[in-house]
């Protein structure tokens, strides 16, 4: 099931872009049972463009993404 968390941009009006986590860091995939001893490797940041803007980033941080799993 998709997790949808929600980031402001970082333009002047600050939008608001709906973003699905599993989309953004991808699925596991369980062979057989077996748990993964490693876990995900998730990066520091991950830097998207607004979807309403041009001039707007969307910084989403590893915090915001273990919080939300």
């Amino acid at each position: 099931m998709a997790k949808i968390i929600k980031v402001q941009c970082t333009g002047k009006v600050q939008h608001v872009n709906e973003i699905d986590l599993e989309d953004v860091i991808g699925s596991d995939v369980v062979l057989y049972g077996s748990p993964i001893l490693t876990g995900r490797d998730i990066p520091a940041r991950i830097v998207r463009r607004c979807d309403e803007c041009d001039e707007g980033k969307v910084i989403i941080t590893r915090e915001m993404i273990e919080a939300n799993m």
